[in-house]
């Protein structure tokens, strides 16, 4: 007790000694061209708190005498500058000549110069993001960053995105990114349909909750020893997001408004298809306008020359009439303020998107406020809380016939589907085993609610100029409520009408202290230290109720189902982990990070919960020890790195085996339960080991960069819930440790300034990266694992071969990989199954443009991803048809390079390209279906021009218009709509395509205004 008193003390009067040797410093930072600089950071050297530039580049703060201030702002190089006496000082900073910015932000959103890193880095600023013009905040994340890769799902309203850092890491878990919010962990996981994506498509990820007005940057961190202070949620990379802070007129009291709009025009991206030929077979007409008549085929006769009772019959286009042009509103006011005390902002974004598939839409509406104040010369709080309301209507996709695509792409050209229904009150139809499209339209839907909100406080006490202690409390709370209904007369089923509605419930709490210290323990040495606990808490519920033949029909409620089932879970994770983190720089140019940190997991077993890990990474700044740094050579270092990271990605309850309700109960009022099919067995953490190195160079000026990284990344003990055993153990499969995968690869990074003069910039920065994925192995005794699509054809993971196999039927070939043609000059179908592709792409590209003239700017992005193929499962099934776009040269010859296998010699004789050839054999073998994924994207062209100097001391302060264009495909091999596509969403089945509704390309008009 007597040495508590004594600290305390001691403390106490360290602080007001501190206190009455501070004075108020008041000031402006501004750019090269004399233009304020909102959102600086200045803060006292060997300080962690600081204040913020107001809205026209103004601060006020309290410093000690002589002390030296260190100004950063995202684009701009760090400064530093002696206060001496000065009572007003007017800074000036230098733009920052990469894309890279010189201050990023770390782990546990601790802000260090670059130069300290001793890892792959990279950073995005939020107005780059807002400028992309994406509803969902990953997809503006593509083609900007080396080693990320990012998948879009389809057109639809709240589709969902999957961002993956240096390739696939766990076989059956979630290999997706983590994204932290202000230091706080958020969830980005998909709900999904009950159905399965396969026969349903999928729903919204979470990430597209974060609305992008808010952000002040994004920090993307890749290798372990980047993550390792997140424990094992962070072995997959991290998206790092940093919100805004408040800015205002500095000393007039009055708070920055600010207030921008855009509207879209996005038009779909269809695939061809064929116009020529009618509804039909071998060329003769059948006329399915005509109740009664039904054919599944477009094999009829030509068009243009067909008369039905000396009528022409009309030629439609009923894939362009059923897409329209979607509209997206987005708009957003924010109100910010800031004193020598405090600071505030207040944002409302409403965003609403209306499909290009009829009745289908997103609307997010998001609320958010943070507030700083001073509660004390060293103690800081800053709360902040984030209200986010989602509505996504959709209809569903995929392989399942309440799919209006299913009927849209293998429509006839002669078929008319209005009206929608016969007198007699059935549907429309052309074929048997179909739904109409405007009556699936009209008839079915899935609307799904969310109810989010993320609130922060983050409590920051210096009781002495060097240390600094800091408690964050965050919380992911979410109500998530979906509904689908189909009517009577639902083609597919037993068409009696059904409906199912969920309820998810997810509360995630994350608890932080954090003790850092940053002291010169001597003459060149610095330490940079940090210890720290983490609490975290996961907590979710789902409710699902499906009712089936309905009485009445469409009256969608569950007391008009005659037979209701219902299912509840309820589960519940925690984790306990503590870490530490030593950073040594010496003469700024030696630096040596050693970080440590034990976990602790509720879904591990007993005796296997708690696992330690590490990283050790060092760096050497040789420009500095052989005096470089002012010539043209800038900037030069090497960085070495090692780490051990644990992994617990597993869901709760995988060590228990339950009892399920039976499938068929209850039977009257008799209920009936059976053992789980997956067995549990004991779980320990997986591991994951990664070295990373680098090299960073810089010339004339910081006007070109380089940054070279080469990772090999090892994951081994992979958590799988789902491997396959034998039937004859009475499961059907186990929960355990098995497997192991290899990353490995290069990211390079070049940023350049061609041109810097006062009117004109050019600034470019390109990135590449190639990552080479093995799966090293697998369970003993498993060929395989399935992640996607059909047992035949899917997405597959098989040892020795890169993750994402696609594996189905296939041609007949030789040892030397020719076909064997049959004597009829075909080709022909081997017996069995094998690998006929690859989802994994070979490497990955993007370049980012930016010139400014004064006020005008011009920016624009390219995307570019080589090879990776796509099981084009839509072309399986319409090759049938006969309505895809290649089938409108049926009939001509082609000759097959091959070798005839009856006579082992070189075929020369030509075939017809016929129906038969078509429906029989080339729709028979999974092969034909698998197309190259590669594609060359203009993901995002903005031109803009800045009023601002128009608004020189008027109410208006800053005001500028924008057009954008978006996703425009400059080059693709893959005849459907987007190459860029997942009927399995966000998991890990990446690679299958099958009647998603397609892509979009858009033009925005932008407006934003600040007062």
């Amino acid at each position: 007790m007597k040495k508590a008193f004594t600290l305390f003390v001691f403390t106490f009067l360290c602080s007001v000694l501190a206190f009455a040797q501070t004075r108020d410093l008041s000031g402006i930072i501004k750019d090269e061209a004399g233009e304020p600089i909102p959102g600086a950071t200045v803060r006292s050297k060997g300080s962690h708190t600081g204040v913020s530039t107001d809205g026209v580049g103004n601060f006020k703060i309290s410093v000690d005498r002589n002390a030296i201030l260190i100004i950063s702002a995202l684009g701009y190089e760090v400064k530093e500058v002696s206060v001496g006496n000065a009572q007003t000082l007017s800074i000036a900073l230098k733009s920052s000549n990469t894309a890279l910015t010189e201050v990023v932000v770390t782990a546990l959103g601790v802000k260090r110069d670059k130069r300290l890193l001793n890892y792959a880095n990279q950073q995005v600023t939020g107005a780059a993001l807002v400028d992309a013009k994406q509803d969902n905040l990953i997809n503006a994340l593509a083609g900007k960053i080396a080693g990320v890769q990012i998948t879009n799902s389809s057109g639809m309203p709240g589709s969902s995105s999957q961002v993956l850092i240096r390739g696939n890491s766990t076989l059956f878990g979630d290999n997706t990114a983590l994204i932290v919010v202000d230091g706080i962990p958020i969830d980005n996981s998909e709900a999904g349909n009950p159905g399965g994506p396969l026969g349903n498509g999928g729903t919204a990820n979470r990430g597209s909750d974060i609305d992008p007005n808010i952000i002040e940057s994004i920090s993307v961190l890749k290798g372990s020893a980047a993550t390792a202070l997140y424990g094992s949620a962070g072995s997959r990379g991290v998206v790092l997001i940093t919100t805004k802070g408040g800015l205002g007129k500095n000393g007039t009291g009055k708070p920055t408004i600010n207030f921008s709009s855009s509207y879209s025009f996005n038009n779909p991206i269809l695939p061809k298809f064929q116009n020529e030929y009618a509804q039909g077979l071998n060329g003769k007409y059948v006329n399915g306008n005509v109740q009664g008549n039904y054919s599944s085929y477009s094999w009829g006769p030509k068009i243009d020359t067909l008369r039905v009772n000396g009528q022409p019959v009309p030629k439609r286009d009923n894939v362009k009439d059923f897409f329209k042009t979607g509209h997206t509103t987005d708009n957003n006011l924010s109100i910010s303020g800031n004193s020598d005390r405090s600071s505030y902002l207040i944002s409302y974004s409403y965003l609403k998107t209306d499909g290009t598939e009829p009745s289908t839409n997103y609307i997010r509406n998001s609320f958010f406020t943070k507030y700083a104040t001073k509660l004390a010369s060293n103690l800081t709080l800053t709360t902040q809380f984030n209200y986010v309301n989602v509505a996504n209507h959709r209809l569903l996709e995929g392989n399942g016939l309440s799919n209006p695509i299913w009927t849209i792409y293998a429509a006839p050209i002669s078929w008319n589907p209005l009206p929608t229904t016969n007198p007699d009150g059935s549907q429309q139809l052309y074929r048997r085993s179909r739904n109409n499209p405007y009556w699936l339209v009209a008839n079915t839907g899935l609307q799904d609610n969310t109810n989010r909100i993320l609130p922060v406080i983050n409590l920051v006490y210096t009781p002495l100029k060097w240390l600094t202690v800091t408690e964050r409390f965050g919380a992911d709370i979410y109500f998530n409520n979906s509904n689908y209904h189909e009517n009577v007369g639902v083609v597919g089923g037993d068409g009696l009408g059904q409906l199912w509605m969920r309820d998810n419930q997810f509360m995630q709490f994350n608890n932080d202290l954090i003790v850092e210290a940053r002291k010169d323990i001597a003459k060149d040495l610095t330490l940079d230290a940090i210890i720290g606990n983490n609490l975290y808490s996961q907590y979710t519920t789902s409710n699902y109720t499906n009712g089936a033949d309905l009485s009445v029909p469409g009256f969608y409620n569950i007391s008009n189902a005659n037979h209701v089932t219902a299912s509840y879970g309820s589960y519940l994770q925690r984790k306990l982990g503590f870490y530490a983190q030593v950073n040594l720089e010496y003469k700024r140019m030696l630096s040596l990070t050693l970080t440590g940190r034990e976990d602790g997991s509720s879904v591990l077993s007993k005796n296997k919960q708690f696992y330690p890990y590490g990283s050790a990474s060092g760096g050497f700044i040789f420009t500095e020890a052989l005096g470089l740094s002012h010539s043209f050579f800038d900037y030069g270092k090497v960085r070495l790195g090692y780490s051990i990271v644990g992994d617990s990605n597993i869901g709760p309850y995988s060590l228990t085996n339950p009892f399920y309700q039976a499938g068929g109960f209850p039977i009257g009022s008799q209920n009936g339960f059976q053992l789980t099919n997956t067995y549990a067995y004991p779980l320990k953490n997986g591991v994951i080991k990664e070295f990373e190195t680098g090299l960073e160079l810089k010339f004339f000026q910081n006007r070109l960069s380089f940054d070279l990284t080469y990772y090999n990344k090892i994951s081994s003990d992979l958590l799988s819930p789902n491997t396959p055993l034998a039937p004859a153990t009475g499961f059907t499969a186990a929960s355990l440790n098995s497997g192991s995968i290899r990353n490995r690869g290069i990211e390079i990074v070049l940023g350049g300034t061609p041109i810097k003069s006062r009117d004109f910039n050019w600034d470019i920065n390109v990135n590449f990266a190639k990552n080479k994925n093995q799966v090293l192995s697998l369970a003993p005794g498993i060929p395989y694992l399935q992640f996607g699509g059909f047992v035949n054809p899917g997405i597959f993971a098989y040892p020795n071969q890169a993750y994402g196999v696609i594996y189905g039927t296939h041609f007949l070939r030789n040892s030397s990989g020719q076909l064997l043609l049959g004597d009829n000059a075909y080709p022909q179908v081997a017996n069995g199954l094998a690998p006929i592709g690859n989802a994994t792409p070979k490497f990955t590209a993007g370049m980012t443009n930016t010139f400014n003239y004064k006020s005008l700017s011009l920016s624009f992005v390219l995307d570019w991803k080589h090879g990776g193929d796509i099981l084009n499962l839509d072309n399986h099934y319409l090759f049938v048809y006969g309505t895809p776009i290649v089938t409108q040269s049926r009939g001509e010859l082609k000759t097959f390079p091959g070798i005839i296998q009856s006579t082992g010699k070189v075929n020369t004789t030509a075939v017809p390209l016929n129906q038969n050839y078509y429906t029989n054999l080339l729709s028979a073998v999974d092969e034909s279906s698998v197309e190259d994924g590669s594609y060359i994207k203009l993901r995002q062209v903005t031109l803009g021009y800045s009023f601002g100097s128009f608004f020189t001391g008027k109410v208006v302060k800053k005001l500028s218009l924008s057009f954008t264009g978006t996703n425009f495909i400059l080059h693709k091999n893959y005849t459907g709509s987007d190459p860029e596509v997942s009927l399995d969403g966000s998991g890990n089945g990446q690679g299958f395509a099958n009647f998603v509704v397609p892509s979009n390309s858009s033009f925005i008009i932008g407006l934003k205004a600040t007062l």
